[in-house]
């Protein structure tokens, strides 16, 4: 029988925890597609936390970020010399986009000719150095497609595309959205803190306002450091730095009226799984006007800003734009059923996912 393998050859393990959207991604495959085909899920050891054996095929390494890069990328390729050799010729691969460069190496080096061997890109990173274009150069005759968020990442990979949003919602309408009223936050700023997400600008713009701001995700120490220096005289921010759980980045999703995104840098044009799982948990967005989230206003799921100083919350932050915003949040995830029909028929299965 046909499988569907979608496969993470980094693995990334930062002490003990997986982070970025490799699970979820992984997971939202064996949610859309397990009722067609068999669905395997390829990661290193770290994988076990989140998928049992009957799931999992196992690769033999994790990505612990040591010193030595030389090491990291032997291991990456491993892992994909691994997955070819347990992989069947009738078998689709679909490779995360992790670690992709390398990843792509690991095609040219070890994938058989004649599989079926796709790779999801979020961006164009992988073509960003002459280097980085001849490895892509000698992998592409043995890559059988990609799967982008936009035309022009699509454009610039020059080869047969699907253009898909980074994960697809799995079930049709709103799920366990609170009511507007028993939301404790106005405002959630969730996940990772880095420069680039303006998180230090947005946190400041808040401070001292009338709005309850929930501020929540990993930062390292610095960030961590000007975090607190901003937050400590306001206290309608409630500042939770560190690791953020799955379970509690979806609960922190449903507390907030909205959440905020204030994209700079490499965000502002690379997709986001993070706008997603907070539209899939029914919370409309206020976010920096960028490619990033051009589809916001597009979908009417929230509202976007050219400058987050001249951004009138009041405008925004009460019931009636909420509820608003929420009816564009259903109307997207009605549209999300013709997303999977669009990718199984990508992936050539040959069969129909209903």
């Amino acid at each position: 029988m046909k499988r569907l393998i979608i496969a993470d050859v980094k693995s990334n393990n930062n002490h003990g925890k997986n982070t970025g959207h490799y699970f979820a991604v992984a997971q939202n495959y064996l949610d859309l597609y397990s009722d067609c085909c068999e669905v395997k899920v390829a990661g290193g050891p770290i994988f076990r936390q989140r998928f049992g054996e009957k799931d999992l095929l196992e690769l033999p390494y994790d990505f612990k970020f040591s010193r030595n890069w030389l090491l990291d990328k032997w291991k990456v390729l491993m892992n994909c010399r691994s997955l070819f050799r347990q992989t069947a010729s009738d078998d689709v691969v679909v490779i995360q986009q992790s670690g992709l460069s390398t990843a792509i190496m690991g095609i040219a080096l070890f994938a058989p000719r004649r599989r079926s061997i796709y790779i999801i890109a979020y961006d164009t990173d992988a073509l960003s150095s002459f280097s980085k274009r001849m490895i892509y150069a000698m992998a592409k005759p043995k890559i059988s497609g990609l799967l982008c968020p936009a035309p022009h990442v699509a454009r610039d990979y020059g080869m047969r595309s699907c253009v898909v949003t980074d994960y697809i919602c799995p079930y049709s309408g709103l799920r366990n959205a609170l009511p507007y009223d028993d939301r404790g936050y106005d405002i959630g700023i969730l996940g990772g803190m880095s420069p680039d997400k303006g998180i230090l600008e947005a946190a400041t713009f808040l401070a001292g306002k009338k709005y309850k701001v929930l501020i929540a995700g990993k930062a390292d120490d610095r960030m961590a450091s000007q975090m607190r220096d901003i937050c400590k005289d306001s206290p309608n921010i409630d500042l939770r730095i560190g690791y953020l759980s799955e379970p509690d980045f979806h609960r922190y999703i449903r507390a907030s009226r909205f959440c905020l995104l204030n994209y700079n840098g490499v965000y502002a044009d690379r997709s986001s799984g993070v706008v997603l799982d907070m539209i899939f948990g029914g919370t409309p967005i206020i976010g920096h006007k960028c490619k990033a989230l051009e589809f916001v206003e597009k979908e009417n799921v929230g509202t976007l800003f050219d400058s987050l100083q001249d951004c009138d919350l009041s405008q925004i932050i009460n019931k009636e734009k909420h509820y608003e915003f929420l009816n564009g949040i259903s109307s997207y995830i009605q549209k999300q059923a013709a997303l999977k029909t669009k990718v199984i028929k990508f992936l050539e299965f040959g069969i129909s996912p209903f």
